[in-house]
C-alpha cells in the first residue's frame, strides 16, 4: 500500500467518525477539503466580500459593514429568539488557519441584530453520500438557503453538482442542525429530469413550504416547488414576475406576504405563485433578507 493511499483511507476515516458523531452514519462522509490551487485572487466568486445593511422601510438599506472576506452567494435567516444567521460559500484560501475550507458553505451569527458577529465557521455536513462528494472540484455542497422549523431546528437547501453516479445536472439537497452549524444530510430536496436546479431560496406560507430557483431564461418566470414539510417538494405551477426577470435572490415571508429580493427588483405574493412588482430599491446580485422586529435586514455580496 503506498503512502499516498494510506493517508488517503486515514483522512477517509476521521471523516467519518466525524458524521458518527453528529448524525450517527457510518457510510458516509462530510464535506472533503478541497485544494483551492493556483488562482487570481482578484477574479471569481472569492474575490467579493459580504456587507451588511439594514432598513426600516425594506426599499433602501443603509450600512455597508463587511462582516466576511472572501465570500459569496449569501442568505440570512433570523430565528424566533431574535438571532441572525448569515451563510454564504466560503473562500479563505490566502488564511493560512482557514485554507482548508475553501468553497465550503461558512456561517456567522449574530444575537445583537448585526451590532457583532460569531467569527466565521465552516459549516459542517455530516452523512453525505461518498458518491455525491468524492468528486474533483464537483459534488460540493454550494449557493445555500436555510430557514427555521417550528421546532426550531433549521434546515439547510444547497446545490451538488453531479457525482460519478449521477446525471450531468445539479439537485437541491437539504440538511438539519440543532444548532446552525452541524448539519445531518437528509437527502434529495428537489430535482427536474434534465433540468440544472440551483440557487434555491424557500419560505412558509400558511401551511406550505415554497421553493423557486431561477431558469436564466430573463422571462419572468421561475421554478417553483411546494411541500407540506419542507423537506421534499414536488415542482408546480411556475412563479411568474413582470418583466424579463430570473427568480434569483431570497425569498422571505413578512406578515402573511412573501417578499422576493433579487437584483435590483422587489415583488410580493400572496398566493406564492404570482408576484407583483414592488419597487427597485432592494439590494443588488444575489443578496440574503430577512424581517425582525419591524426592520429589515440583508447582506450582499460585492
Amino acid at each position: 500500500m503506498t503512502a499516498f493511499r494510506s493517508v488517503n483511507l486515514l483522512v477517509q476515516f476521521c471523516l467519518i467518525v466525524s458524521c458518527l458523531c453528529i448524525g450517527g452514519l457510518a457510510y458516509a462522509v462530510c464535506v472533503p477539503t478541497l485544494d483551492a490551487g493556483n488562482i487570481n485572487p482578484n477574479k471569481g466568486p472569492w474575490a467579493s466580500s459580504i456587507y451588511f445593511k439594514t432598513s426600516t422601510t425594506g426599499r433602501g438599506f443603509k450600512g455597508n459593514k463587511k462582516i466576511v472576506a472572501r465570500a459569496d452567494v449569501p442568505t440570512l435567516m433570523a430565528n424566533r429568539k431574535g438571532k441572525l444567521y448569515a451563510y454564504f460559500q466560503w473562500f479563505p484560501f490566502d488564511n493560512k488557519k482557514y485554507k482548508r475550507y475553501f468553497d465550503m458553505i461558512g456561517v456567522k451569527i449574530s444575537s445583537n441584530k448585526g451590532k457583532t458577529w460569531t467569527a466565521t465557521r465552516a459549516v459542517k455536513i455530516c452523512g453525505l453520500p461518498s458518491g455525491l462528494v468524492n468528486v474533483k472540484n464537483t459534488g460540493r455542497p454550494m449557493d445555500p438557503a436555510v430557514v427555521e422549523l417550528k421546532n426550531r431546528k433549521i434546515r439547510l437547501y444547497y446545490t451538488i453538482e453531479p457525482g460519478l453516479d449521477e446525471e450531468a445536472i445539479a439537485k437541491v439537497y437539504s440538511a438539519i442542525s440543532t444548532n446552525g452549524r452541524s448539519f445531518r444530510h437528509e437527502g434529495l430536496s428537489f430535482s427536474i429530469k434534465g433540468v440544472d436546479i440551483r440557487d434555491c431560496t424557500v419560505a412558509k406560507l400558511g401551511k406550505t413550504w415554497h421553493m423557486y430557483c431561477p431558469n436564466w431564461k430573463s422571462n419572468g418566470k421561475g421554478y417553483h416547488a411546494i411541500s407540506k414539510t419542507g423537506k421534499k417538494f414536488k415542482r408546480s405551477a411556475d412563479a411568474v414576475v413582470g418583466g424579463r426577470r430570473n427568480f434569483l435572490g431570497n425569498v422571505v415571508n413578512v406578515k402573511g406576504t412573501l417578499y422576493f429580493y433579487s437584483g435590483g427588483w422587489v415583488a410580493t405574493s400572496k398566493n406564492g405563485k404570482r408576484f407583483r412588482l414592488k419597487h427597485k430599491k432592494g439590494l443588488p446580485g444575489d443578496p440574503g433578507i430577512t424581517y425582525l422586529g419591524n426592520k429589515w435586514y440583508g447582506i450582499e455580496a460585492h
